[in-house]
């Protein structure tokens, strides 16, 4: 093993010449004297001889903690900021350690642990599970990769008390997250999320019991599942069915990721013969190397590509995608119903519409909707839904910060007997009690059944959606990302939302801002000066509405990728056949809005 005290001297110059900041030192002198850590020394001190300090200050200068949807971020093989064997073992050891603070020392205490196709989550998932059985677990482990919405079922189908799912969802390939799930097969929640980090920060300070994963087999505390849970959780999908038509032709991409084991099955024991899956990005693969950008994320037009031509090639009705983990759907459409003809993608907000119009119509027509059913989303998702449910005379629940975690945990305040359907605009989806995440599989089934549907009825979706506009009026949204990586990133985000926060544009888009809504300081702050109270919820958003009806926009930090994202809103009646003409005022407003945002951005980060 190497020894650290050459290391130790070169960290120190590294310090004091500024390649390295303090708090990344402190973090990586840890690493080279303390006993917990010793096995990654080598690994570190090559590093440091190597002179690989941009490096190392990325991986050590702070912690990585939870956000929306875990604990994600690149993996570099030593570090505190980032994925790798110790902060994993860390993550699943805190996990272990705060249920048995819940439950007891003596309860008995069980988790069930899946990955994704990505670079180290095999390797990753076993690593949890050799951490959970050395804490005393029953730990039930899928060898292969699975997707994030069956992880959430597995949990309550299995009845454990916790889940943790390997996978960084849609983001680059150098990435890899811990996604960490409730007895509920929710995301976990405050307190609980706080309380495993206090947890995991405990265990960051100690060395990592673990249990071999051939011991663990043998004594019955490792159990390798599969086929049976698979089996119960597409017929508990297919369960959700609302149509029964089902001549269309699809084809689908995974776009590299597990999607075939779910959203394929899922289509095809709906019914559907004629499902093409796209040979270019069916092999599983962590590079994701037929995706453009090699990022596949479904919210991208671009990433649908390849499934569009290959529709048009064989004559195909529908294209649907899923991310690597199979929760979010992308959805391409033939503009006039021509598969030869010119084709478009949705947006997240538009497929969601369209799968609740649909619910509501189809639960409707057979008599099953009730006046306690409810429909969920996200307060920067559009309100067109909260309008439908008016139509339909069902409440909207639209209270919610970003993050699917907020809509499992709704259900579940609210009564999961009256959840009619929940989703929010980053292309999240989830009908049913089955899961209390989003879920690729039951959204692509529900979209090939609208698609077939509207075909049997001489209909295309962009004509239905236009029946829906006519109905409820225009509601256009639009999604400004600022990707900024890094410590520097990071400052950069703070500083947008401090400018954002304390001195906004006095005008956006030629409108006035007439109240903003801050989630974070808990107020609302008004035109004219005065404050109201905002008690709930809590998160880092602020919400800008302007003196226009229906316009407003939103910002805020990602909690899973270095980005702030800014949400735009416009709604404009629709008269008689003037669609056009609203479309047209909508998306001229949005523009000039993002114009000066744009301009606000750069006067403030450059």
């Amino acid at each position: 093993m190497a020894t650290a005290d050459g290391a130790l001297d070169l960290l120190a110059q590294a310090e004091k010449t500024g390649q390295v900041s303090a708090t990344a030192a402190a973090n990586i002198k840890r690493w080279l004297t303390d006993a917990p850590f010793a096995s990654y020394r080598d690994t570190l001190v090559a590093d440091i001889k190597a002179n690989r300090w941009k490096e190392l200050d990325e991986a050590f200068y702070t912690v990585l903690e939870f956000g929306t949807g875990g604990r994600r971020g690149k993996m570099y093989p030593v570090g505190t900021n980032v994925l790798n064997d110790r902060t994993i073992g860390e993550s699943a050891r805190g996990l272990a350690d705060y249920v048995t603070k819940k439950k007891g020392k003596d309860a008995p205490k069980s988790c069930v642990i899946a990955r994704d196709t990505r670079h180290n989550s095999p390797q990753f998932a076993e690593r949890c599970a050799r951490v959970l059985a050395g804490a005393g677990f029953k730990v039930y482990l899928f060898p292969e990769y699975r997707s994030t919405p069956l992880l959430s079922f597995a949990v309550r189908h299995l009845k454990c008390d916790g889940g943790i799912m390997i996978t960084a969802s849609h983001n680059a390939p150098v990435d890899n997250g811990f996604k960490c799930y409730a007895a509920t097969g929710g995301q976990v929640v405050p307190p609980d999320d706080s309380g495993i980090i206090e947890c995991v920060k405990e265990a960051s300070e100690r060395e990592i019991p673990e249990k071999s994963l051939e011991d663990g087999i043998k004594d019955g505390s490792i159990v390798l599942v599969g086929k049976e849970v698979d089996d119960a959780y597409v017929k508990a999908v297919v369960g959700e069915s609302v149509a029964s038509a089902r001549d269309i032709g699809i084809v689908y991409t995974p776009m590299h990721g597990v999607g075939e084991t779910s959203v394929a099955a899922a289509i095809l024991a709906d019914g559907f013969s004629r499902l093409d899956i796209l040979a270019s990005q069916r092999t599983p693969d962590g590079d994701f190397p037929n995706v453009p950008g090699h990022v596949s994320n479904p919210e991208i037009p671009k990433t649908l590509d390849a499934s569009i031509e290959r529709a048009k090639q064989i004559g195909a009705d529908l294209v649907l995608a899923s991310d690597p983990d199979a929760d979010r759907i992308g959805v391409g459409l033939p503009v006039t119903g021509d598969p030869s003809g010119p084709w478009t993608t949705l947006d997240g907000n538009q497929i969601g519409v369209l799968l609740a119009a649909f619910i509501l119509e189809k639960m409707k027509e057979a008599g099953k909707l009730r006046p306690d059913h409810y429909l969920i989303t996200t307060l920067v998702s559009t309100q067109m839904t909260a309008q439908l449910g008016r139509e339909y005379g069902v409440k909207t629940e639209d209270d919610l910060l970003v993050g699917f975690k907020w809509i499992g945990l709704r259900i579940d305040e609210k009564g999961p007997e009256g959840f009619l359907f929940g989703f929010e605009e980053s292309h999240g989806y989830l009908k049913g009690t089955h899961a209390r995440d989003k879920d690729a599989s039951i959204a692509a089934m529900l979209f090939a059944e609208l698609a077939a549907d509207l075909n049997a009825r001489g209909k295309t979706v962009l004509q239905y959606l236009d029946e829906l506009y006519a109905r409820a009026g225009y509601y256009k949204e639009r999604l400004i990302n600022k990707v900024m990586e890094g410590r520097e990133g990071v400052a950069q985000i703070q500083k947008l939302m401090e400018a954002f926060r304390t001195r906004p544009p006095e005008l956006v888009g030629g409108l006035k801002i007439t109240e903003v809504f801050d989630y974070k300081l808990h107020e609302v702050r008004h035109a004219d000066g005065t404050k109201t109270p905002l008690p709930q919820p809590s998160g880092d958003l602020l919400i800008f509405h302007l003196n226009e009806q229906g316009t407003r926009f939103a910002a805020r930090p990602s909690g899973t990728e270095p980005k702030i994202k800014f949400y735009l809103f416009a709604r404009s009646e629709v008269g008689d056949d003037h669609l056009a003409k609203a479309m047209e005022a909508a998306n001229s407003r949005l523009d000039h809005i993002t114009d000066d945002l744009e301009q606000y951005i750069t006067s403030v980060v450059g």
